[in-house]
């Protein structure tokens, strides 16, 4: 199979698993992230893997449970970086805080000249 017949039948694959299983996944992804939203991008996602990788590997056998497979990872990757953030943000609140703690006072008895 030549990468063009290859791009189409992934492309012709793929719009038939959007119109046949689209609202099937995202259902199935929102069930277990209760996050309709990120199942959506999750799901786009894996859709616009699959048109990269199909082309150039083939077309799976199961392409519903190929994007399910990936969605879910992309899901899993957005949560973790979500969580990095959060983390993140706390710390910078933190070191926040302590930076306000260690200013000096605007009464200092010791004077600072250059």
């Amino acid at each position: 199979m030549s990468f063009p017949e290859g791009d189409a039948q992934a492309h012709s694959t793929a719009d038939a698993v959007a119109r046949r299983s689209y609202g099937k996944l995202v259902a199935f992804l929102a069930a277990r992230t209760r996050d309709v939203a990120a199942a959506e991008d999750a799901l786009s996602e894996a859709f616009a893997s699959a048109l990269a990788d199909w082309p150039v590997k083939g077309c799976p056998a199961n392409p519903e449970g190929w994007l399910l497979t990936i969605a879910r990872r992309k899901v899993i990757d957005m949560y973790r970086g979500r969580r990095g953030h959060e983390i993140a943000a706390e710390q910078l609140h933190g070191w926040r805080k302590g930076w306000t703690l260690l200013r000096p006072m605007q009464s200092s008895p010791i004077s600072v000249s250059r």
